[in-house]
């Protein structure tokens, strides 16, 4: 297990969205349109501030505040 990204994630959920941290749950399905838009945009605003990263989190309740985990795209075929 990767303790260093563990930290990040913990660092990004302890602060609310913004325009380059978006949180989706993403259970089971998540739109693949819509994907490249959270992309093209996080990526966008990160080079618009002089940022090395964005970040779109699968997997986390942001009004719950609580980890729901995800299966989006878990299987092979599904991510092709």
């Amino acid at each position: 297990m990767n303790y260093k990204y563990i930290e990040i994630f913990k660092s990004l959920i302890s602060h609310r969205e913004s325009e380059v941290v978006e949180f989706k749950k993403a259970e089971n399905n998540f739109d693949f349109d819509n994907l490249g838009k959270y992309f093209s945009a996080l990526s966008n605003e990160a080079n618009l501030r002089g940022f090395e990263f964005a970040w779109l989190i699968f997997g986390y309740d942001e009004k719950k505040h609580e980890i729901v985990g995800t299966s989006y795209k878990k299987r092979r075929k599904r991510s092709q």
